[in-house]
């Protein structure tokens, strides 16, 4: 049965999930009306809290990481049907040493210039599946409280110690998805 987190939640994949070793992190969400077209976004830090490299933005335009450990499945512009609608893969033996934690961004494709917003989804989601078994380890649902918002910090997966620890993070803004490139690179 799968661990169903709150805000701010962790759990220590490690301890929780030994033999873990290749992760799919599934986001999903219905639209209300119109199509909305989210984009899932995976920043890798270093210790510092910056990329190593550009490369380790994983993104629609960058579908994987230079180390190997992080590979997107492609952009869903539409967000129509069930189950998740975008999907990253992520082989925790293949990251690279130096990245000490992984942050999972969903925005809001032209937000702005369309005027869309996550009060225009429900049922949004990011769940922790494990490759080998298909079992869903921990789930995160994220409320309503994102109604204004354009992007949303879905989680982090942090290497502490060895150990790999998932935060619900579930945090909005309405900055674009280019300031985190400028505050992450």
């Amino acid at each position: 049965m799968a661990i169903s987190l709150k805000k701010g939640g962790t759990l220590n994949l490690t301890k929780k999930e030994p033999a873990l070793q290749k992760v799919l992190l599934g986001l999903g969400w219905e639209v209300q009306g119109k199509a909305v077209d989210l984009d899932a976004s995976v920043f890798m830090l270093n210790a510092h809290g910056k990329l190593p490299a550009d490369e380790f933005f994983v993104f629609f335009n960058n579908l994987k990481s230079p180390d190997g450990g992080i590979q997107h499945t492609g952009d869903n512009r539409t967000g129509v049907g069930a189950g998740d609608d975008e999907m990253i893969l992520a082989n925790l033996p293949l990251i690279s040493p130096e990245v000490q934690e992984i942050l999972v961004i969903v925005s809001i494709y032209e937000a702005e210039t369309r005027r869309h917003n996550f009060g225009m989804l429900r049922d949004a989601y990011i769940r922790l599946v494990d490759v080998e078994s298909n079992r869903e380890i921990l789930r995160y649902e994220l409320g309503q409280e994102f109604g204004t918002c354009t992007e949303v910090e879905f989680g982090r997966l942090r290497n502490e110690q060895g150990e790999w620890h998932f935060v619900a993070s579930g945090i909005g803004s309405n900055t674009g998805l280019q300031s985190y490139v400028d505050k992450y690179c």
